[in-house]
């Protein structure tokens, strides 16, 4: 509640009644662009120093002018000379931007380079009564914006090399990986999938996130579309499987976003990707390849009985390896296949000396272990639209597809 005294509204009514509604407008100060805390030549000071070094602290200035002797020891506080350094335009954010100049980035032809991220996009309620995050991992084309996604219950390695797998199937392999800092995206398992398949690992520097400003927009455009409708029918009841998500996303991804008309580049991202450059053409890759590239490599001391140990777990390998340093290769969703190797030569796989969980405890279960739909998820006009132009676009799409019969010296 705001409280006006009486003499005040008296002062009002006699300003309008003598000058009308301008007599009402509030009256500029007459020292207006006046440093009323700081005298004016410090304040000068206090921005030449800033505009000197951007990365200087207020508390740097201060000490500066202090020890200059503009002004005595301990007079001028840090949140008064930050305030005035904000109203005068030069805090250290403005002038650390006015520096800052960017360029449109396009590769030229499909393939040369991708984006990946993750962004957390929705709340699925579990069984556990509690609200789970769901993260949408994306990879999109640089030249043609064509976008391969999916919705996973974690942040982490499998769902990274599940979505890769994906693309590198639809799309043939890039030239090129350009994602963020994160532990995924720096993890070994990513670097030897890269190393093998040929493709160069890139990332953008730290707090730098302008570069991946096209799989942004996407995370922005999937928000605004489909998660908000998707939040809305998950809050309604109507969708509470992480299945049912997946699917209702997946019939959107291919029926509205990469068939739609592109705004930058007036073209559909699934018949850009079809400019093929005669010199760069798609290089497909062949499954068994592709999934041996994405395996977790770790290294074990072989024992003097000849056994490695992996999780708890005890393996036998050759006899001829005892006392060794041996590099393994496995899917930490199938434990009952692990790979030897030794100084570059196979010995194959090593035998379990007794039961296996189903998968290592690093990984989660998966999707189909967790929540299989106890129910047939309630059916909208807008999902059977979608649903109906998804499975005529993925049936146009599989005729682009083929793989290419490894070469001798490739990686098996």
């Amino acid at each position: 509640m705001i409280r006006i005294h009486a003499r005040t509204i008296t002062r009002w009514v006699a300003h309008y009644k003598a000058q009308g509604y301008s007599g009402l407008v509030p009256e500029e100060r007459v020292d207006k662009g006046v440093h009323r805390m700081l005298p004016e030549h410090v304040m000068q000071r206090a921005i030449a120093l800033r505009q000197e070094d951007t990365e200087r602290s207020v508390r740097t200035i201060i000490r500066l002018l202090e020890l200059e002797g503009l002004t005595e020891v301990g007079r001028i506080k840090r949140t008064t000379l930050s305030e005035a350094l904000c109203r005068a335009g030069v805090s250290r954010a403005e002038v650390s931007h006015k520096d800052t100049t960017f360029r449109l980035r396009e590769s030229p032809y499909p393939n040369a380079m991708w984006q990946i991220d993750t962004c957390q996009i929705l709340y699925l309620p579990g069984a556990d009564g509690r609200q789970h995050t769901i993260h949408l991992v994306g990879c999109l084309d640089d030249y043609s914006r064509h976008v391969v996604a999916r919705l996973y219950p974690a942040d982490d390695r499998p769902a990274l090399a599940d979505v890769l797998k994906r693309a590198i199937i639809q799309r043939g392999k890039p030239e090129a990986l350009y994602s963020d800092n994160g532990s995924s995206y720096r993890s070994k398992m990513l670097t030897t999938a890269c190393g093998e398949l040929g493709i160069a690992p890139k990332h953008t520097r730290p707090y730098r996130p302008q570069g991946r400003g096209k799989l942004e927009r996407f995370f922005r455009t999937c928000d605004t579309q489909w998660g908000h409708e998707a939040q809305a029918l998950i809050n309604a009841g109507r969708l509470s499987t992480l299945a049912g998500l997946q699917e209702f996303f997946s019939a959107w991804l291919h029926s509205e976003y990469n068939t739609r008309v592109h705004s930058a580049t007036h073209q559909a991202p699934v018949e850009r990707f079809r400019h093929i450059h005669p010199d760069h053409p798609i290089l497909w890759v062949d499954p068994q390849r592709l999934k041996h590239a994405f395996l977790w490599t770790d290294t074990r001391v072989v024992t003097t009985v000849g056994t490695i140990s992996l999780e708890g777990h005890d393996f036998e390998v050759a006899p001829e390896l005892a006392r060794h340093t041996v590099t393994i290769r496995y899917d930490p969703y199938d434990l009952a296949s692990i790979l030897v190797q030794w100084e570059g030569k196979s010995y194959g796989e090593a035998k379990p000396m007794g039961p296996l969980p189903p998968h290592s405890r690093h990984v989660r279960a998966p999707e189909s272990d967790v929540a299989a739909p106890t129910e047939q998820t309630e059916r909208t006009p807008f999902h059977a639209l979608l649903e109906r132009h998804d499975e005529q676009q993925r049936f146009a799409q599989a005729g682009h597809m083929h793989f290419a019969t490894p070469k001798d010296g490739d990686a098996q």
